[in-house]
């Protein structure tokens, strides 16, 4: 019997400074929902660069490359090596699919959009002599009866342990800096809550059989489902856009024991019940872009429904019914001097959030602020390593780019100072102290190599 021909997902690892690395170690779906569609006919694997070496060799039939921006050098350099090699390379990912002509200069086919829709007619021309330059997998597409990922590809030694799910795509927003409306589109898509239930049904089979666990959970003290991987984490763009389908999947979730955090706006603050459920559904965390301070930067970003006004009461309310919040902020606006960092920083001191984060305003390509930053002539530079919201890569207005990055740098040491974690995580009344704690502990140990 001939041997498979192999297939190697690839996801690469650009090169950072070791005081720069980050801790906090993430799976993705990407590449195990492209290795779910391929045929058994075929031997794969996924190779996750940022832990294990590629191995580059002539035995490959194909690699298939998925990479965002700063990673995409990286992805180009990997690219041309198994091309000399005579190996057939596919790229895909927001970045490949933004700037597709450039991608083309170092891959033999380029995947725009949602390639699992497309990869079996991938293969199919690629075996008949037939594989061609470009490949539309769409971004409307029916997610009804989406194939289960092989997670069971991703070595889970390398990962925190929580459990990666997705039920919908696409985002009704509209803002400036996110890809994901580009990628995945406006039209909010969701996955029929029968598949999803199954999905999770078959990865919890059973809850946990101690009582002493259930009753260390309720104390904030989660340790056993973080050893038995029952945390999930919804990576969905907006978890609670359809409110009406979220009330369904919490109800699933419920009876599942599982604990669980998801990405979302918030509005939800103003809504009693659905924080209610939320919490009796097991729900540790709410990941919100809080992203600015400013109402009319909100307005600039496309982001006006977020309502600044009432941050402070809406963490309040979120907080009130045991749900931490991971903020995330965005600095570099027009408008704004160095002196918003340290706003910032008081913001998120004062009100206690559990974790956060803030980031550089970055034009990525395919944005409309790439496309305006562009068209200003403030466009510092395309090298795409640097457009990892850590450096500045625009000319900004109101401060120079090396306020910006020193910024951004001492801003991250003060949020995961000591001091701060233990105002915000440590005094009462507690909220999952344990899994909040490790979080920032693992970026304390980053930021405090950190010379600024």
């Amino acid at each position: 019997m001939p041997d498979k021909k192999k297939i190697l997902f690839i996801s690469p690892a650009r090169h950072r400074p070791p005081d720069e690395e980050f801790v906090f170690k993430m799976g993705f779906l990407n590449l195990p929902y492209l290795a779910a569609v391929t045929s058994s006919d075929y031997e794969v694997a996924i190779i996750d660069e940022q832990y294990e070496a590629i191995v580059f060799s002539q035995d490959i039939w194909l690699a298939a490359i998925s990479a965002q921006t700063p990673v995409a050098p990286r992805a180009y350099e990997v690219a041309d090596q198994f091309r000399k090699l005579g190996v057939t390379v596919v790229m895909g990912g927001p970045h490949a699919s933004t700037l597709t002509e450039e991608a083309l200069n170092h891959v033999d086919s380029v995947i725009i959009g949602e390639g699992e829709f497309i990869w079996p007619k991938v293969l199919s021309d690629l075996e008949n002599g037939e594989l061609k330059p470009l490949y539309d997998g769409g971004i409307t597409n029916s997610l009804k009866g989406l194939a289960r990922p092989r997670r069971d590809l991703l070595k889970n030694r390398f990962y925190i342990p929580l459990t990666m799910i997705e039920t919908t795509r696409g985002c009704p927003h509209q803002c400036d800096f996110c890809g994901v409306s580009r990628f995945f589109g406006h039209r909010y898509r969701k996955r029929p809550l029968e598949d999803v239930e199954a999905e999770l049904r078959e990865l919890f089979q059973s809850g946990f059989r101690h009582v002493t666990s259930r009753f260390l959970a309720r104390l904030g003290l989660d340790l056993p489902y973080f050893l038995e991987r029952r945390l999930v984490y919804f990576i969905d763009s907006n978890f609670a856009a359809d409110i009406n389908y979220t009330r369904e999947l919490m109800a699933v979730l419920k009876g599942l024991d599982v604990l669980w955090w998801c990405h979302t706006t918030v509005d939800i603050a103003w809504d009693d019940d659905f924080l209610g459920l939320m919490a009796e559904s097991g729900c540790i965390a709410v990941n919100i872009g809080f992203e600015s301070l400013s109402e009319e930067n909100l307005r600039a970003m496309r982001k006006s429904f977020a309502g600044v006004s009432r941050y402070s009461e809406a963490i309040s309310r979120i907080h009130s019914y045991g749900i931490g919040i991971m903020g995330t902020f965005v600095a570099g606006f027009d408008g704004e001097d160095a002196s918003i960092f340290d706003r910032i920083y008081q913001f998120i001191f004062e009100n206690r959030l559990d974790w956060a984060l803030v980031f550089i305003h970055t034009p990525y390509p395919g944005t409309s602020f790439f496309e305006d930053m562009e068209h200003k002539g403030r466009l510092l530079t395309t090298d795409w390593e640097k457009y990892d919201t850590l450096n500045c890569v625009f000319a900004p207005i109101g401060m120079t780019v090396v306020e910006m990055e020193k910024g951004l740098k001492h801003t991250w040491k003060k949020i995961f100072s000591l001091r701060s974690i233990f105002h915000r995580l440590l005094k009462r009344p507690y909220i999952h102290p344990m899994f909040y704690l490790g979080m920032n502990m693992q970026f304390f140990q980053m930021v405090r190599r950190w010379k600024v």
